[in-house]
């Protein structure tokens, strides 16, 4: 019958038992404290009734007989008839006392026995009708062998006390009443439990039908057949539970479609990137690699549940990774993936954080071999090209200032032509000084090797001193103000570098300021808290860091009052050969590299450089450069 009504399936047995269980508890708890509280209630209600009897019985004997008593005068063989007629007429055990405690008469006890009873004067009945005109208690009595309700009032004749009327009421009469109750209760609760039962089983399995039908449901919800007739379910019993269901349904299978169009829509365009894709879970393990980024790895099984130091052997790349994964929001990693055949990369790594999930990390791998093969060759050209065109320009030049010398008769028009040829000899020289610096500083991005701790004023002051004599000759105010940094600040520099760059600033605003301008020359230490800035260690153990996380900086402003640069320029400055006026620049000597080369250096030792100017009223160039080492994902 089990199997029947309930179905073999243990979930539905379960419910079936939880179900049954709770209505069986609760019958159980109403019955059974029922049955107890009546049982007593009747137990009280009976003591109350046969002390309510007792007590108007003695009270209705007492009026009868005491005169009689009265007038016997403690008489005996007067008094014991009428205490046997008041024991027949009650049914219950009487006894008459004297004053003084005497037992002057018992219906339960022999004439000739009466004198050998014991004084009854400590009895707390005559104890208590003697104070209060009515005593009653309750105990065990030796004469009736059992325990027994005692109550007592005092005899009055012409209101004198002639004695005590005391009648006694054994309790098991009482007792075999409230058994009888019990047993009444007893099997009046037996037989509400059963018929409780048999309709909490009744209801209990009319409740499991449906919900045997909704698990038989849900199992092939769960095998993927959402489409189920809710509307065969009982909607008197189950009306919104039913609709829910079906609208869950519908709903859900429009959501699987529409993440199977999407993951569908989403393999595609992994298939198709020509760039990798990687996705971490919480502990930095990859979960996820596009075709581009396996056909990179070499396969499937190299990548699957590793940490990305394991998959690339790349420190940087995994402290990239357990930085997102702790909460930052982006990282950059220059990664060379490759022995034989080297693969360059530039990896982006940015948080992915699903809904209900903890956060992941995906990064981007932008291949830049190509780049890096075309850099390599420029540099290759540039720096033989140079080399090449530094030797013929050495000659012409050596030649020029030959026909100078040997010539001093020569025509003007002459002579002007040589000086003419030996300005442009200086300039191509110039230019060519310039590309060999570039070429020098693009084979070593972050050479650690050559910086060294010194004295950030002693930078500062011999960059100043070689710009001051080109200020003074040209007529231009040069001031310094460097009153922020204390005397004993140091920086982790490559020093002749950084006095190059602060120099080529410098240099641009004086060729730039026309006569009787000024030029500032400003320094001070500020905190950044966007530059990630690594710890004390052995090449930083001045570790500039507070303990809030901001690092130090040099902050370097140089402003002058020139001409001004336009707006529409300001963002290509920096690149390389980029003059805003061509003729002016060639006027002054420009090469048009200076400032590639001041962002290169300064961007190399971790910092940034950015320009504002307005035309007419003179420009302003700021450069942030950190006093420790700039950590290499920053």
């Amino acid at each position: 019958m089990w199997v029947t009504a309930f179905g073999a399936d243990p979930m539905s047995r379960r419910w079936y038992l939880k179900i049954f269980s709770a209505f069986l508890l609760v019958i159980l708890a109403a019955v059974v404290p029922s049955a107890l509280w009546l049982g007593s209630h009747l137990q009280a209600l009976l003591m109350h009734q046969k002390q309510q009897e007792l007590r108007q019985e003695l009270t209705l004997a007492a009026n009868l007989i005491g005169r009689d008593i009265g007038g016997a005068k403690e008489d005996k063989k007067t008094i014991q008839p009428l205490v046997l007629r008041i024991g027949r007429d009650t049914q219950k055990r009487a006894t008459v006392i004297a004053p003084d405690g005497k037992v002057l008469g018992d219906s339960h006890v022999a004439f000739e026995a009466i004198e050998q009873l014991e004084n009854h004067a400590d009895r707390p009945e005559i104890i208590e009708a003697k104070t209060n005109g009515y005593g009653q208690s309750v105990r065990f009595s030796t004469t009736l062998q059992d325990k027994a309700l005692y109550g007592a009032v005092p005899l009055m004749d012409e209101g004198r006390l002639v004695g005590y009327l005391r009648l006694a009421v054994p309790l098991r009469q009482v007792e075999d009443t409230i058994t009888a109750l019990r047993k009444n209760l007893f099997l009046g609760a037996s037989l509400s439990f059963f018929l409780a039962l048999f309709f909490g089983f009744v209801l209990t399995w009319t409740v499991n039908r449906p919900l045997r039908e909704i698990s038989a449901m849900m199992r092939q919800m769960s095998e993927g057949n959402l489409k189920q007739p809710y509307h065969l379910l009982p909607r008197k019993e189950l009306p919104e539970l039913s609709a829910s269901l079906e609208k869950m349904g519908r709903e859900l299978d429009e959501k699987i479609e529409l993440l199977d169009l999407e993951t569908t829509q989403l393999n595609a365009m992994l298939s198709a990137m020509g760039e990798g894709v990687l996705v971490t879970d919480e502990k930095g393990r990859a979960i996820l690699v596009n075709p581009f980024l396996k056909q990179v790895l070499g396969g499937t099984a190299s990548w699957k549940r590793k940490t990305v130091q394991e998959i690339f052997m790349n420190s940087e790349l995994q402290d990239a990774v357990e930085a997102i994964l702790k909460g930052e929001s982006f990282r950059k990693v220059n990664l060379v993936y490759g022995r034989t055949s080297p693969r360059y990369f530039e990896v982006q790594i940015v948080p992915l954080t699903p809904p209900r999930r903890n956060r992941r990390a995906v990064a981007l791998f932008h291949e830049t071999t190509e780049l890096q093969h075309l850099l390599k060759v420029r540099q290759d050209f540039v720096a033989n090209a140079s080399h090449e065109l530094r030797t013929p320009l050495t000659s012409i030049s050596g030649y020029v200032e030959t026909l100078q010398s040997i010539a001093p008769d020569t025509p003007p028009e002459i002579r002007r032509f040589l000086s003419i040829i030996q300005k442009n000899v200086r300039q191509m020289n110039s230019i060519i000084v310039d590309l060999l610096e570039l070429a020098r500083l693009d084979g070593r991005e972050t050479d650690l090797e050559r910086r060294e701790h010194v004295s950030v004023i002693e930078v500062l002051a011999a960059a100043g001193q070689m710009i001051k004599d080109a200020a003074r000759q040209k007529g231009i105010t040069y001031q310094e103000d460097w009153g922020t940094v204390p005397p004993e600040t140091k920086a982790f520099w490559e020093r002749d570098r950084i006095v190059q760059a602060v120099f080529n600033l410098l240099d641009n605003a004086v060729k730039y300021t026309p006569e009787g301008g000024t030029v500032r020359f400003k320094a001070g230490i500020v905190q950044r808290p966007e530059f990630s800035v690594q710890g004390k260690d052995a090449s930083d153990p001045s570790g500039r860091q507070n303990d809030e996380g901001h690092s130090d900086f040099l902050e370097i402003r140089v402003e002058d009052t020139g001409i001004g640069i336009p707006k529409e320029h300001l963002p290509r400055i920096f690149e390389r050969f980029y003059r805003v006026d061509k003729a002016r620049s060639r006027e002054v000597g420009g090469t048009g590299l200076g400032l590639a080369i001041v962002k290169h250096i300064v961007e190399s030792h971790g910092g940034s450089v950015e320009a504002q100017s307005v035309i007419g009223q003179g420009s302003a160039f700021t450069v942030l450069l950190p006093l420790a080492v700039p950590s290499p994902t920053s």
